[in-house]
């Protein structure tokens, strides 16, 4: 039930009155779920949009999930679209426990970005291309990024259960 306190702070402060007002206020509360948001900014052929969603949703992600920043991220850098979103559950709890935009404990998160879309963007791009990933397996690429022993296996087994879904 909608309180008329919340109603009345709707549209910046003006009240509703009405039954359009009513109506309005329940079009605006009313919004689709992120994953839906996702699948139609993403070709559905692309089964990893499936993959990624279902991955998402099994570990109860928040959205907004960023599927199609993922994908779009991993084809143009070139690496496997599995990772980042591996090294988000790990990291953040798919960025429950995120700060500044941080989901992937970026210099132990220290850093933060201007949004989540940014930040899939410059790490993609640093773990494609940076001065301590290029080159490198992506073992290699895991152990620069957490130097513990049991990371890469952590994330290797996130990026199966990707591929699994």
């Amino acid at each position: 039930m909608i309180t008329p306190f919340l109603k009345e702070r709707c549209l910046g402060g003006r009240a509703f009155s009405g039954l359009w007002g009513w109506v309005i206020l329940a079009f605006l509360m009313i919004r689709p779920a992120p994953a839906a948001e996702m699948i139609r900014t993403v070709p559905v052929t692309d089964a990893r949009v499936l993959r990624l969603q279902a991955f998402f949703e099994a570990y109860r992600c928040p959205g907004p999930l960023h599927i199609s920043d993922y994908l779009r991220a991993a084809d143009t850098y070139g690496i496997d679209y599995r990772l980042l979103p591996a090294l988000s559950l790990r990291e953040s709890t798919c960025g429950r426990y995120a700060r500044a935009n941080n989901r992937w404990g970026w210099n132990s998160a220290k850093t933060g970005f201007a949004s989540v879309r940014a930040g899939i963007d410059y790490i993609a791009r640093e773990l494609a291309r940076g001065r301590s990933y290029r080159g490198k397996s992506l073992d290699e690429k895991l152990r620069a990024y957490n130097p513990n022993p049991l990371y890469a296996i952590q994330i290797r087994r996130l990026m199966r259960e990707i591929e699994a879904e």
